[in-house]
């Protein structure tokens, strides 16, 4: 229970970071820095990192570690920490012990600029109540032995969104793309049997009408015998499925003979989201684009309500194989995924894609 207060607490914190850097616009003009070719998704022309996001990463892994020991050197996210300056210095990011600490090392990756090094380092070391947090919490306790676990962070998933902004399009009340795509992922799994039991997502930039279709951050646990989450509400089937814009013609094609809408929206926690939502059945991609930090935390709350995510091509061969993770296995989901909530929807798709 405390560990998952813990991750709630770290994930308003980190949404709140990502709020303030946009706030400003002359602090997010310095913040974007191309990613080199060997750390973009080729999926992307043009993909960035940005001291939001290592920032981010860089206080989960110290705010979970300073509390939980047992986690401290298990705990692994997207981003390399190492920033780069206007002035060409390699800077190692991190949180430091004092607020004013951080705000000095923040000022040198800023080139100078103190102002903003100081309203940063106020939300890094700002203490969160969960009251101010749009979310619930278990009613019923559970334990979790904290040696067995491992941390998969995505600060800011859909960082291509977050730069470009915007309220974007929806269809059928799934966000197309915009800052309402954008999400913090934190996701913890079990090192021994690499099956995920505990996430978080937080959505930094809803505003309150979205609330009637979501909370702002959801979470669930799924450990042995015992599940629970934030109160997701069961659903009808809806018959749509999420793709990306860069999936399969063909795949599309007998997915939409066989009666699926599908919804082309961006990134790939927000996509699953949509299924956690019940705003979609399923979100299915093909390729090996998506990543464990992608995936954790979002599959952990798909097991609490019953779904799961499993590899695309294994069960296409009807070899049902689901996701795990290792903090020192390869980062991709090299297979593909399939996301879903209902298992009869699992049994449709693969019944359609394997004919």
């Amino acid at each position: 229970m405390d560990l998952l207060k813990a991750l709630i607490l770290a994930s308003e914190k980190a949404a709140n970071i990502a709020r303030v850097c946009r706030k400003h616009e002359h602090l997010f003009d310095l913040l974007v820095q191309r990613k080199t070719k060997k750390e973009a998704n080729p999926r992307f022309i043009d993909d960035f990192k940005t001291l939001a996001d290592v920032l981010i990463q860089e206080m989960v892994k110290h705010d979970i570690g300073s509390q939980f020991q047992e986690l401290s050197s298990h705990i692994k996210g997207e981003e390399n920490n190492v920033f780069r300056n206007q002035l060409g210095q390699e800077i190692c990011v991190e949180v430091m012990p004092s607020q004013q600490e951080t705000s000095n090392l923040l000022e040198k990756v800023l080139n100078g600029d103190r102002i903003a090094a100081e309203l940063l380092a106020a939300e890094v070391h700002k203490e969160i109540e969960l009251a101010e947090i749009n979310t619930t919490i278990p009613q019923q306790d559970f334990c979790i032995d904290l040696t067995e676990l491992g941390v998969w962070i995505d600060p800011i998933d859909c960082t291509a969104e977050y730069i470009h902004g915007g309220s974007g399009k929806c269809d059928r009340k799934i966000h197309l793309d915009g800052l309402k795509c954008v999400t913090v992922l934190i996701g913890v799994f079990n090192r021994a049997s690499g099956v995920p039991v505990m996430g978080v997502i937080n959505r930094p930039f809803l505003d309150e009408v979205d609330y009637q279709y979501s909370q702002q951050c959801i979470w669930g646990v799924s450990v042995e015998n015992f599940n629970t989450n934030s109160g997701v509400n069961m659903t009808e089937r809806q018959n749509i499925v999420c793709v990306s814009s860069s999936e399969d013609i063909g795949i599309k094609e007998k997915l939409e003979l066989n009666g699926f809408h599908l919804v082309e929206a961006s990134g790939a926690g927000y996509k699953i989201l949509a299924v956690i939502l019940g705003l979609a059945d399923a979100y299915l991609l093909s390729k090996g684009t998506t990543f464990k930090w992608d995936t954790c935390a979002p599959q952990a709350i798909l097991k609490s309500l019953g779904g799961d995510i499993v590899s695309f091509k294994e069960n296409i061969e009807c070899q049902e194989k689901m996701i795990t993770y290792s903090i020192g296995e390869a980062d991709c989901n090299t297979n593909g995924i399939i996301a879903f909530r209902r298992r009869d929807v699992l049994e449709d798709i693969t019944h359609i894609l394997k004919t």
